[in-house]
């Protein structure tokens, strides 16, 4: 009478056919959502968005926290907050706006103003503002610039002289 060996041949088979299929659907599913994605996770096109939300949803105090330490020194945080919500909801008689912001350029030896300190690397991203107001639709095109500053991204403002021209 003869024995049959088992191997688990086919069982071990199965498995790593399993395993494979299961790494190939998650790499497949990896690489599209990171094509659909800004790829700017925890980035500088990432930040300025944040800061635009929270303005857009009236949050004008965290909104400043993400500024860099050279526009906070601009603007105390409850300065800031009562000028800002008073531009925005009461001058323009807004509650909200909707906003686009660029992909981000790298520029080099960047100074926020012609007396500041020159950054060596800041992103350049244009952000533009829709409002719909009783006074007609208007947007507003501001150049945003976000540097790296102990390991965090932070938003700064052009206050340089542009008028040499």
């Amino acid at each position: 009478m003869g024995r049959k060996h088992s191997s688990g041949g086919p069982l071990l088979f199965k498995l790593a056919l399993g395993i494979l299929v299961i790494m190939v659907g998650w790499l497949t599913w990896h690489n599209i959502s990171r094509l659909f994605s800004s790829g700017d996770e925890g980035g500088p096109l990432a930040m300025v968005e944040q800061f635009y939300k929270y303005e857009q949803a009236g949050d004008f105090g965290s909104a400043w926290e993400l500024f860099d330490p050279l526009m906070q020194q601009r603007f105390s945080k409850p300065v800031y907050i009562q000028n800002r919500a008073h531009i925005i909801m009461q001058d323009f008689g807004v509650k909200t706006f909707q906003f686009h912001a660029e992909k981000p350029k790298l520029l080099t030896g960047w100074k926020m103003s012609s007396d500041a300190d020159e950054i060596a690397e800041v992103y350049q991203i244009d952000v533009t503002q829709f409002f719909h107001t009783p006074y007609g639709n208007f947007k507003i095109v501001q150049s945003c610039f976000a540097s790296e500053a102990s390991g965090e991204w932070r938003l700064l403002w052009s206050y340089q002289d542009d008028e040499k021209a």
